[in-house]
C-alpha cells in the first residue's frame, strides 16, 4: 500500500448524511424452537458499533484525516451510545443533531457460527424542516475549511433534496468535491456532484435494466453521468471488481477479496478511502485501486468494519 502514499495522509472531510447503531449478537445454534420452527440462538457475545455514516466516520478516523459528521438522531439510549461511541474517537459529536421528534436509525443482526439469520431495523425515514435548516447552517460553517464533502445517503431522512442542493451548489461553487454513496431510484438530488459510489443494485435500479458485463456498466455509468450531470461514477460489482467510468478514461478493476465473510459497510469503506486518496493527490486510477484493495480486506472480517492504516500497511 505504500506505493501509493509516500506521506502520511492529511486532510479534513465533512460527512453528511445518516448515523446508525448497529448490534450484532453471535452465538451457536444448536436446536430448533418447541414453541415454531425456528433455530435457538445460544447467545455467546454481543457487540455495538457505529453504523451508516458512523462507519464512514470509523473509516476516515482509521486513516488519520479530521472528520467532522452533520446528522440527526433521536434522543434515546441507541443515540447516546452513538454519541459514546464518536467521543472515543478523535472526532466532535457537536454538530449532531439531537431531537425529540426523531428516532435513532437502529439494526439488530444475529449472527449463528459467522451466518446471518436475521435483521431486524428500527428507522426513522424523515427530519423537518427545522432540522434542514439547522443541518444547512451547519454546513456553511465548514464548507470553507474541508477539502471535501462525503454524503452517505442510508434513505433515512438526512439526506433530502433541500440539504443536498445547498450542500453540492456551496461545495462544488468553492471546488471542493462531493462524493456520494446513493441510494434509491431519485438522483435528481445528487446532480452536480462529483462522483456516485453505486453498488450493483443500485446502478440496475436507476437504469432500469439487469447489467450484464462491462460493456453494460460502462453504458449504465455515462447515462448516470449525462442524465443526472454527475462528473464521475465508481461502481462497485462484488466479487466482479469495480468498474470506473469518468470524464477522461474508463477502466475496471478486479476485486481482491481473499475471503468474504461479510460485505456489511464494505461501501463506507470504498468511498471513504476514495475520498481520502483524491485530497492526498492520487489519481482516479490509483484512488479505485487503493479503495479497491481496502475494501477487500473488510469484507474478510464478520460484522461492520473499518479499514485500518495497519491492515493497510500504512502504519
Amino acid at each position: 500500500m505504500k506505493k501509493y502514499f509516500k506521506n502520511k495522509l492529511k486532510g479534513k472531510i465533512l460527512i453528511i448524511g445518516d448515523l446508525m447503531l448497529d448490534h450484532f449478537i453471535y452465538g451457536e445454534v444448536k436446536k430448533i424452537s418447541p414453541e415454531a420452527p425456528v433455530p435457538i440462538l445460544d447467545v455467546k457475545e454481543e457487540s455495538k458499533m457505529l453504523g451508516g455514516s458512523g462507519n464512514v466516520l470509523s473509516n476516515l478516523d482509521n486513516l488519520g484525516v479530521e472528520v467532522n459528521i452533520l446528522s440527526v438522531i433521536g434522543n434515546c439510549e441507541n443515540g447516546k451510545k452513538i454519541i459514546d461511541l464518536i467521543a472515543k474517537k478523535n472526532v466532535k459529536s457537536d454538530d449532531i443533531i439531537v431531537s425529540e421528534d426523531s428516532r435513532t436509525n437502529y439494526k439488530m443482526r444475529l449472527i449463528a457460527d459467522g451466518q446471518h439469520i436475521v435483521r431486524a431495523d428500527w428507522n426513522n425515514n424523515k427530519i423537518n424542516e427545522k432540522q434542514e435548516l439547522v443541518l444547512i447552517e451547519k454546513l456553511s460553517h465548514y464548507i470553507d475549511e474541508v477539502d471535501c464533502v462525503i454524503i452517505s445517503d442510508y434513505a433515512k431522512g438526512v439526506c433530502t433534496k433541500k440539504v443536498l442542493k445547498k450542500t453540492i451548489e456551496m461545495a462544488i461553487n468553492i471546488d471542493k468535491p462531493v462524493l456520494i454513496d446513493p441510494k434509491g431510484c431519485d438522483w435528481e438530488k445528487y446532480s452536480g456532484s462529483s462522483i456516485v459510489t453505486p453498488n450493483e443494485k443500485e446502478i440496475s435500479m436507476v437504469c432500469g435494466n439487469k447489467l450484464k458485463n462491462n460493456e453494460d456498466f460502462v453504458k449504465a455509468g455515462l447515462l448516470i453521468k449525462e442524465k443526472y450531470n454527475i462528473q464521475n461514477c465508481l461502481i462497485t460489482r462484488g466479487a466482479k471488481g469495480m468498474t470506473f467510468i469518468g470524464e477522461k478514461e474508463k477502466f475496471h478493476i478486479k476485486a481482491k477479496a481473499r475471503e468474504v465473510f461479510d460485505v456489511t459497510g464494505a461501501g463506507d469503506t470504498v468511498i471513504s478511502c476514495l475520498a481520502v486518496s483524491l485530497i492526498n493527490g492520487l489519481s482516479f486510477r490509483d484512488s479505485v485501486e487503493f479503495s479497491n484493495l481496502a475494501a477487500g480486506l473488510v469484507v474478510s472480517h464478520i460484522g461492520t468494519s473499518a479499514v485500518t492504516l495497519k491492515e493497510l500497511g500504512l502504519s
